[in-house]
């Protein structure tokens, strides 16, 4: 049986986990104004999917979750 102290870490885990991945979805217009000047939008896009996907990942982890294969987190550009 886990410790409650580990209980209220991993709370705290996928309590950070889930703010960030909800300003993960959150339209930052300011960022995306700098991605377009600089020429860089779809990559700026694809380190945003990267990390919902990690963090999906971990969250599940934390959770007692197995992501199987093949099973897809909704696309970040789904959000946009």
């Amino acid at each position: 049986m886990p410790s409650p102290s580990a209980s209220r870490e991993q709370r705290a885990t996928l309590d950070a986990i889930q703010l960030m991945l909800r300003d993960l979805h959150t339209r930052h217009d300011d960022i995306r104004h700098r991605a377009a000047f600089r020429g860089c939008t779809r990559e700026l896009l694809e380190v945003q999917q990267e990390l919902v996907d990690y963090l999906l990942a971990k969250k599940s982890e934390l959770m007692g979750q197995n992501c199987r294969d093949g099973q897809s987190h909704p696309s970040y550009t789904a959000y946009l």
